[in-house]
């Protein structure tokens, strides 16, 4: 008869505080749906559970300037815009919340559509590699249009056609095609970062 030692057992790893216990958790696309909701937000992506980062200052103010911007441009040429809402993108089950995002006139905006127009600005402890690869998920997903904003940097990068993370140069002008009329210089964007 073999004897075998105990089997040792593994305590769950502490978690960190603010981080939820449901990050990193894989689960069924039905099970994330039912989730209660928390900030910072929770996305679901190839199957597991991720938390947003808590947003900073600067990457609060830079959404809001962004945002009066784009509600501006939905009162003169329709559609509909917002922070953080729900996007399901069509490539799998996958469940992101953008920054702030634009649907054109015409294009379905009800809950988890996919908008033309999806916003992620940079927080301090993300990387612009990992903030890049979410927006070609994005456009891989279908939305039509991503701008990546690094606040540190005062940089914007534009994944759209065949632009895949095009540098707009500085003191430049934000605009797109998918977006008619619709322009902002950076400079008056940037120019909310620093004010106190």
């Amino acid at each position: 008869m073999a004897i075998h030692p105990p089997k040792k057992r593994t305590l769950p790893k502490p978690r960190q505080p603010g981080v939820s216990k449901y990050h990193g958790v894989r689960m069924t696309e039905e099970e994330y749906l039912s989730l209660p909701e928390e900030k910072p937000y929770l996305e679901y992506v190839d199957g597991m559970v991720l938390q947003k980062p808590m947003p900073n200052a600067e990457h609060a103010d830079l959404v809001a300037e962004l945002q009066y911007y784009l509600v501006a441009y939905r009162k003169t040429h329709g559609g509909r815009t917002g922070p953080e809402r729900r996007v399901r993108l069509r490539d799998a089950p996958s469940y992101r919340l953008p920054d702030t995002a634009y649907w054109a006139a015409g294009v379905p905006s009800g809950n988890d559509t996919v908008p033309t127009l999806a916003v992620e600005v940079r927080s301090p402890d993300q990387t612009m590699t990992e903030l890049r690869a979410k927006c070609h998920a994005y456009r891989a997903g279908g939305v039509q249009v991503c701008w990546l904003f690094d606040p540190a940097d005062r940089t914007v990068e534009v994944f759209e056609g065949r632009r895949d993370g095009e540098p707009i140069a500085p003191h430049g002008k934000l605009e797109s095609a998918l977006l008619p009329g619709f322009f902002v210089e950076l400079d008056d964007l940037f120019s909310v970062l620093g004010r106190e």
